[in-house]
């Protein structure tokens, strides 16, 4: 990645990296993550963290280039769950 590159590309980058990361995980990591998440109250365990993280990027990625954010229209993100 060529550090030249806006700040702004670098975040959908690094969710799309964390996403692909927890998705392929072993039990054993999603059990360390879900120890994680807990530990700071989050109780929707490494399926809601994927969803999240793939939402996130999408919102990003649809918003890129835009003044304002577009409708809450969660329809076309697609989940992974648990």
């Amino acid at each position: 990645m060529d550090s030249g590159e806006p700040q702004e590309d670098l975040l959908p980058t690094i969710l799309g990296i964390c996403e692909e990361f927890f998705a392929s995980t072993s039990p054993a990591i999603r059990h360390e993550l879900d120890t994680l998440m807990r530990a700071r109250d989050i109780t929707g365990g490494p399926g809601w963290l994927i969803d999240m993280l793939a939402l996130t990027r999408s919102r990003m990625e649809r918003t890129a280039g835009r003044s304002q954010p577009p409708a809450a229209d969660e329809s076309a993100v697609t989940t992974r769950g648990d």
